[in-house]
């Protein structure tokens, strides 16, 4: 090699020297730049050549400027960011639904079943006090006003988190479609991979996207030789190069709410974690299983209260009187739309007079033996109706109506076998089928004379009273041996260990992340202290190198000089 040629070399070094320091204080520049990850200078010897005997080098050459990343510790990330914000978003749902069922101020349903119960207590030991059965009959009506409130606050809940994924299926597509955007440019100036410098800036910003997606839901990321990357999504891709897959919401009729499908393949996203996923488990699993609950409770609670009262006498008959429950007529009593199917046996209309007294008693039948000639609404209307004394119909709505054809004679129910009272809707406390429209009936609210206390007549005894005290804390058949209040509180007191679960879960991948983030930016974070290192050792460099060039030129014109 020639002095000139040994000018040459230094020269290459001295560009590279210089390269290196512009390199370090773009990385010092953006040291507190959010995502930023750190470049390096990539340099390699320069092909050999023989020279006689000799091997000699032609110096350094610079190979490329490329981002410091390890890309299976981001895919890590990606997957426990996934994992961490879908567990954050649980246990806010879970902490929201516990603001709702607190009982700090005795408005909690917990408190309200205690306050009905202890308000039939009360009057069993006065039941001939007015107040006291008008007392009765306002803590049933505040008990129900809770119920159906409760059950709109965790309804308004659920729907906000389901509305969640409208605005969530927005940042999918405008994060999908600025990936596949920047993967075109990202392949436009690295030349599809045939530069082998990483198109930082472009990179750092399709990172922090990337990452904003994986907390949506879990993603697997692939580089392409191209530089650019795909994304995939279960078994679908969402971008692939310049292209990707638009999503929208969808109502799901099994779900009762909104999913997020693929446009193109109509598919629902086959997600495991991740934002989306917790989403959807916060409306069904959290707010969505309460509200069955809720609904599961009131229903017992009707049923059960219903049942007993149906059965007994206030201090008065009625003169007239509709059910509470809307019906098919015409149709055995299986596929009558009750709220539940009465059995086989028979219940008892009496006619008493204005004093109370024993007119008559009449027994109807109610055939649920599953035979063609089971009992219907109508047929059993018309047994009513043909009463001496009783006019009896069906309104137009599907409602039992029964008048008294005497203003002397009144009417009441007893010894109803069958159940068919109750789910008729007919004497009872509660209107309603669930939570969503439990109410007191009309007829108790415009006079608590009405309230059956008796089972073997018009003010005879307290029977009825009797067995209605502590029904909330009675074990039920329906309910699967459990009681109303215990149907309550056992997802209550559930919701707080699930609490506490999930806040243990929140916290483990909280710390989980927080020690991925950690090694991934002693990676890809600038470190002013080793960035000085190196501006220092490519200054030392070119230092070096120049002193070689000048060495060269000085010996070089002493040659000349010849």
């Amino acid at each position: 090699m020639s002095l000139i040629g040994t000018i040459q070399q230094s020269a290459g070094a001295l560009q590279a020297a210089q390269i290196g320091l512009q390199v370090v204080g773009n990385n010092i520049a953006n040291a507190n730049t959010p995502g930023y990850i750190r470049q390096q200078l990539e340099q390699a010897s320069a092909t050999a050549f023989r020279d006689g005997g000799l091997i000699k080098g032609l110096g350094v050459r610079t190979t490329g400027i490329v981002q410091s990343v390890d890309k299976a510790l981001i895919e890590r990330m990606f997957q426990a960011k996934a994992a961490l914000d879908g567990s954050a978003a649980l246990e806010q749902a879970y902490s929201q639904l516990e603001e709702i069922t607190t009982d700090l101020d005795n408005s909690g349903l917990s408190q309200q079943l205690s306050l009905f119960n202890n308000s039939l207590h009360e009057l069993s030991g006065q039941p001939g006090d007015r107040a006291l059965r008008e007392f009765v009959v306002l803590q049933g009506e505040t008990l129900a006003s809770n119920i159906r409130r409760t059950r709109e606050s965790v309804l308004d809940r659920r729907e906000l988190w389901n509305g969640e994924l409208a605005g969530m299926t927005s940042k999918i597509n405008h994060l999908t479609g600025r990936i596949a955007n920047l993967n075109t440019q990202i392949a436009a100036l690295e030349g599809g991979g045939l530069i082998r410098s990483d198109a930082t800036g472009l990179r750092d910003q399709r990172y922090r996207d990337l990452e904003e997606l994986s907390g949506i839901m879990n993603i697997n990321v692939q580089e392409q030789t191209s530089g650019t990357v795909s994304v995939f999504v279960g078994g679908d891709y969402l971008i692939s190069s310049g292209n990707y897959r638009e999503v929208y919401t969808a109502y799901n009729e099994k779900m009762q709410g909104t999913e997020i499908r693929i446009i193109e393949t109509d598919s629902p996203l086959q997600t495991k974690e991740g934002l989306l996923v917790a989403t959807m488990k916060a409306r069904d699993g959290v707010f969505g299983e309460f509200v069955n609950t809720i609904d599961a409770m009131a229903e017992g609670l009707i049923r059960s209260v219903n049942v007993v009262h149906s059965q007994g006498q206030g201090r008065r008959g009625y003169s007239e009187l509709v059910g509470a429950t809307e019906t098919e007529p015409g149709v055995p009593l299986s596929r009558a739309e009750l709220p539940w199917s009465p059995k086989n046996g028979t219940f008892d209309v009496n006619l008493v007079d204005d004093d109370g007294e024993l007119i008559s008693s009449n027994r109807i039948n109610v055939q649920m033996l599953e035979k063609i000639d089971d009992s219907t609404v109508a047929s059993i209307v018309a047994n009513i109706d043909a009463i001496p004394g009783l006019q009896a119909s069906v309104t137009s709505d599907g409602r039992v109506s029964i008048l008294s054809e005497s203003p002397v004679a009144q009417f009441t129910f007893g010894e109803d076998t069958s159940g068919f009272l109750a789910a008729a809707g007919i004497n009872t406390f509660f209107t309603g089928r669930r939570a969503v429209d439990i109410g007191i009936s009309e007829q108790l609210l415009a006079d608590s004379d009405y309230l059956a206390i008796s089972n073997g007549g018009v003010g005879a005894d307290t029977e009825v009273l009797n067995q209605l005290v502590d029904l909330v804390d009675t074990p039920l058949d329906e309910m699967g041996g459990r009681t109303v209040r215990e149907t309550y509180e056992d997802t209550v007191s559930s919701l707080g260990q699930k609490i506490n679960l999930q806040q243990n879960a929140t916290a483990g991948l909280r710390n989980f992340h927080a020690t991925l983030q950690s090694q991934n930016l002693a990676i890809t974070g600038v470190n002013i202290d080793e960035e000085s290192i190196r501006m220092i050792a490519y200054q030392r460099a070119f230092q070096a190198s120049s002193r070689v060039i000048a060495a060269a030129s000085e010996m070089l014109e002493l040659l000349v000089s010849l």
